[in-house]
């Protein structure tokens, strides 16, 4: 990769061109710059390793080169960056108007008091208010006040799944297996890191609420059951310490749910029947023990690189495939 340099001319009031080095040029110095400046080298450094594999023999003078030749670019993105972060600022600050991107960009400014924005998930609502309902009606076999019941467990069974700390956090079923029929919990109680989101513990998350996206479907199955079909993305938001991040997508995973709940008439509990999903933006080495991390916790992580699918944030798309994680 060849980076060139753009010319500068550095005037004085008259006007007159100043024959000192560019160097000595404030913005330049300027340490916020300096910061972003080796920010965006590590994003053409990390964008190389994966594409080329090349892993890790690729020596740490390499990121210096970069970080000196990237210099006038760096430049001139973090003045970009550093405008628009200024007229989010005057907007008012939460949810933004703008229109949300369909992806994760590789490289952005990250506000950790609104870590969502320049994301997806920038304009979803927070917690299991992003998750649509239908309303209760009747439905088969079910009475209007049958289906709101369901409806009630399901909402339940979402928020102790995706939000609940005792789960995220503490990695205890027990509330979740409580609204399943006695005689699944066994197996769901085994399984229960696959039906159920645990976090690591450290790092630990931001102080922000989770943001979600989604929508619960019902169906009836002959007169005696209802199945209720849930399909939803919880964006999480962790927080990078003293860490180097890139992008958002460094220290956000996007988990995916997808799941069928069936309630029975007469039933005051609910079945399992089918669950699937899945992560985005994760650490591969804690997913093996079943475990969510964000990415930054890995930065040696030289995995495939792959375009990111629109399932993976939009749950109205197909769910993806294939992960980076082999």
């Amino acid at each position: 990769m060849v980076f060139r340099l753009p010319v500068v001319e550095l005037t004085d009031e008259a006007g007159r061109v100043d024959e000192q080095d560019i160097e000595n040029h404030p913005d330049l110095r300027d340490p916020d710059w300096q910061r972003h400046a080796v920010k965006e080298a590590w994003v053409d450094y990390r964008r190389d390793r994966r594409r080329a594999k090349l892993g890790k023999r690729l020596a740490i003078t390499a990121v210096v080169a970069v970080v000196l030749a990237g210099a006038g670019v760096a430049f001139y993105y973090w003045g970009k960056t550093h405008a628009e972060t200024a007229a989010d600022a005057t907007s008012g600050g939460g949810t933004s108007t703008t229109t949300a991107p369909s992806v994760i960009p590789e490289f952005a400014r990250v506000d950790l008091s609104h870590p969502f924005d320049k994301t997806p998930a920038q304009n979803w609502r927070e917690g299991i208010e992003g998750v649509t309902f239908p309303a209760a009606v009747k439905v088969g076999g079910f009475s209007e006040k049958q289906v709101a019941t369901a409806l009630d467990q399901v909402k339940q069974a979402i928020v102790l799944t995706s939000l609940d700390a005792d789960v995220l956090q503490g990695h205890r079923p027990d509330k979740f297996l409580a609204l399943l029929a006695p005689d699944i919990r066994d197996q769901v109680r085994t399984d229960a890191d696959r039906y159920l989101t645990y976090l690591t513990i450290d790092p630990p998350l931001l102080p922000v609420p989770a943001r979600m996206s989604g929508a619960v479907t019902m169906t009836p199955r002959g007169q005696q059951e209802l199945v209720l079909h849930v399909d939803y993305v919880t964006a999480y938001a962790f927080d990078p310490g003293s860490r180097t991040i890139t992008s958002p997508g460094d220290m956000e995973p996007f988990i995916r749910v997808q799941a069928d709940f069936v309630a029975e008439r007469g039933e005051k509990y609910l079945y399992l029947e089918d669950r699937g999903g899945y992560n985005s933006n994760i650490a591969c080495e804690a997913s093996k023990r079943n475990l969510i991390a964000p990415s930054f916790t890995e930065p040696d992580f030289a995995g495939p690189s792959q375009a990111q699918e629109p399932g993976q944030y939009d749950p109205t798309k197909p769910l993806p495939t294939e992960g980076n994680c082999r």
